[in-house]
């Protein structure tokens, strides 16, 4: 306990108010609310004290060890509110295969909190950050093969620069994939240091390689693509969901998805061929940001973008 109370002064959790605010828990039926992004265990917390008796919570985490140590931060919160949960170790990508295993075939609510959490950030064994000295992983689901060693070892310097640039279009990708591949003849690349010496121009440079490395590690964006579409057909009429990004291109992904399912026609034609029909109801047409004092509070929460729908 004495790790995860050390882990709960840690971390700030992002939009934490807007987030609980945006929760309507409906009375005359059982409500089935589902975290994407369990993480630990921060908006999880407030989010069960608003549940009746009996609801039921579901938590996706691909980090088994996020996982447990959430089971037991929260076991008492669960047993005062008599909700029901059930933990499932997997990537949120895989939504509408274990919620079927589960035999859940529609939700009230579900909310994806995208960004890494300060965990990630900031404990060695995560090995997400160029700030230290550590083995070049990446992966937030540790039984997957492919590493950030592997991709930086065996990808061409074609295939190199095209994740620089599809994932943060790094003016430098041309540049950097060519020293990469060099280099890697002398030497293979084992630590976040053997890359990070590599991409010396500015800590901001550092940061869009190591983190376009770590979307293609994890598949960040298919699966977030993936997931959003399979969560609203998983809505119920009324249901809502809830998306925190902080990455540019993931809030661009939820954006054209929301917005192509509040549309009834997508196809741009002079008369409809598409017989698509929309399926959801914004409810913020801006994103929702993080106040001036939440900045102030937690630098960490300055790129966030929420946004928020209805299933109609």
């Amino acid at each position: 306990m004495d790790e995860i109370n050390d882990i709960e002064k840690k971390h700030i959790s992002v939009l934490l108010e807007e987030l609980v605010e945006s929760i309507e828990v409906f009375d005359d039926k059982k409500n089935v609310i589902v975290d994407c992004t369990l993480w630990m265990w921060w908006h999880a917390s407030k989010i069960i004290e608003k549940m009746n008796a009996w609801d039921l919570f579901i938590w996706f985490d691909a980090d088994t060890k996020n996982l447990e140590m959430a089971k037991l931060r929260i076991e008492n919160i669960l047993k005062e509110r008599q909700v029901e949960s059930i933990f499932i170790n997997s990537n949120f990508k895989n939504l509408k295969s274990e919620l079927k295993n589960i035999k859940i075939e529609k939700i009230t609510w579900i909310y994806y909190d995208l960004g890494l959490s300060s965990l990630h950030l900031d404990e060695a064994d995560r090995w997400f950050s160029f700030m230290q000295d550590w083995p070049l992983d990446m992966r937030l689901d540790k039984s997957k093969w492919k590493t950030a060693e592997d991709i930086v070892n065996s990808y061409t310097a074609a295939e190199l620069r095209e994740i620089f640039l599809k994932y943060w279009e790094e003016p430098q990708a041309n540049k950097i994939s060519h020293k990469i591949v060099e280099q890697r003849k002398k030497k293979r690349l084992k630590r976040t240091l053997d890359l990070s010496e590599l991409v010396w121009w500015t800590p901001k440079t550092k940061s869009r390689i190591f983190q376009a490395i770590r979307i293609e590690v994890n598949w960040e964006l298919e699966a977030i693509e993936q997931s959003i579409n399979d969560a609203i057909e998983l809505l119920e009429k009324k249901g809502k969901i809830f998306v925190i990004s902080f990455h540019s291109l993931e809030d661009r992904t939820v954006k054209q998805i929301f917005k192509r399912e509040s549309k009834d026609c997508i196809c741009n034609d002079l008369i409809c061929s598409c017989n698509h029909k929309k399926s959801l109801k914004l409810l913020n047409k801006k994103p929702i940001l993080p106040t001036q004092e939440e900045i102030r509070n937690n630098k960490r929460s300055r790129s966030a973008k929420a946004r928020f729908a209805e299933k109609i």
